[in-house]
C-alpha cells in the first residue's frame, strides 16, 4: 500500500484504540547503556523548567520519567490518554487549548512523524513556548546499525513483506528546516542505537505489534514474530536494533509567514 493511499488519521486512531500503549511497551524495554529512549529524551529537559507540555503523550512515559515535575499531557486518542498520569487534555496538536508562551518545554516522543501537517504542528508548539523555551523530541532513525542488525531487520521485513511507515516518511529529512521556519534554532541532533531483546514469542509479538504496517495482514505479523522467536531461541536471545534520533531546538523568534 502506498503512503499516499493510506488514510492516516483513521489508521492511527484504529491502531492506538485497539492497542493503546503498544509503542510505549516496546520502547520502555529498549536500552542503550543505562537508558531508554524516554530517559534520553527527558535528559534534554532542564532542571529549571517548571512547565512542560508533552505533545502526543500516549500513556505518559515522559511524565513518568519527569515524576515530580509539572507535566501536562496532550493526545487526541482517548484510549491512549486514559493511561497517562497527571494533568492531561484530549486535544488536536494543531489547535492546542493553551495561551501563548505558557510552557518552558515541549516534549514529543515518537510523535512528530505522525502529526500532520508537521509545519503547522511545529508552529503551534512554538506558539505555546516562551521565548527561549525548548522543544525536545525523539523520532525514528535509519542509523546507527551494525551488520548483524541489518540481517535481522531485512529478515523481518521480508517476512512482513512491508516496512514500517509513517505519514512524515522515514527520518523526517527536512525537520531542521521546518523547525527553523517555525521560529526555532536547532541546538542538537543526535542518534543512538537502542536494543530490544527478544527471548520469547511474547517479546517478538510486542515488537511486531508496535509497528505501523498498514495493509499488512495478521498472518504475516504472526509469521514474522515466529521467525524472530525461533532465532531468539537458537541464539539464547536476539538483539533487535531500534535507531532513534533526538533533536532539541530553542524557540527564538516568531514563526515565518507562508505568504
Amino acid at each position: 500500500m502506498s503512503e499516499n493511499a493510506i488514510n492516516w488519521p483513521e489508521y492511527l486512531r484504529e491502531f492506538h484504540t485497539a492497542a493503546p500503549g503498544s509503542t510505549e511497551a516496546l520502547l520502555s524495554r529498549a536500552v542503550a547503556g543505562d537508558h531508554t529512549p524516554y530517559r534520553w529524551l527527558v535528559r534534554a529537559v532542564s532542571g529549571e523548567a517548571r512547565r512542560v507540555l508533552d505533545l502526543a503523550c500516549g500513556n505518559g512515559p515522559v511524565a513518568r520519567e519527569l515524576y515530580g515535575r509539572w507535566v501536562v499531557g496532550v493526545d487526541n486518542n482517548e484510549a491512549q490518554l486514559a493511561g497517562a498520569p497527571g494533568p492531561k487534555v484530549r486535544a488536536d496538536a494543531l489547535h492546542l487549548p493553551f495561551a501563548n508562551e505558557v510552557f518552558d518545554v515541549v516534549t514529543c516522543s515518537m510523535g512528530l512523524m505522525v502529526l500532520q501537517p508537521l509545519a503547522d504542528v511545529l508552529a503551534e508548539a512554538a506558539r505555546v513556548l516562551r521565548r527561549g523555551g525548548v522543544l525536545a523530541a525523539i523520532v525514528p532513525a535509519v542509523r546507527p546499525l551494525r551488520r548483524g542488525d541489518i540481517r535481522t531487520l531485512s529478515g523481518l521485513t521480508t517476512r512482513l513483506r512491508s516496512t514500517p511507515q509513517f505519514p512524515a516518511g522515514g527520518e523526517i529529512t527536512e525537520l531542521k528546516d521546518q523547525l527553523k521556519h517555525a521560529g526555532f534554532d536547532v541546538m542538537e541532533s543526535q542518534r543512538e542505537r537502542y536494543v530490544y531483546m527478544i527471548h520469547s514469542r511474547d517479546d517478538a509479538m510486542r515488537l511486531v505489534n508496535a509497528l505501523y504496517l498498514p495493509g499488512t495482514p495478521d498472518v504475516r505479523r504472526d509469521t514474522a514474530a515466529a521467525w524472530l522467536a525461533d532465532r531468539a531461541e537458537s541464539k539464547d536471545g536476539l538483539e533487535v536494533a531500534i535507531p532513534i534520533r533526538r533533536i532539541t531546538a530553542m524557540r527564538t523568534k516568531v514563526a515565518l509567514t507562508t505568504s
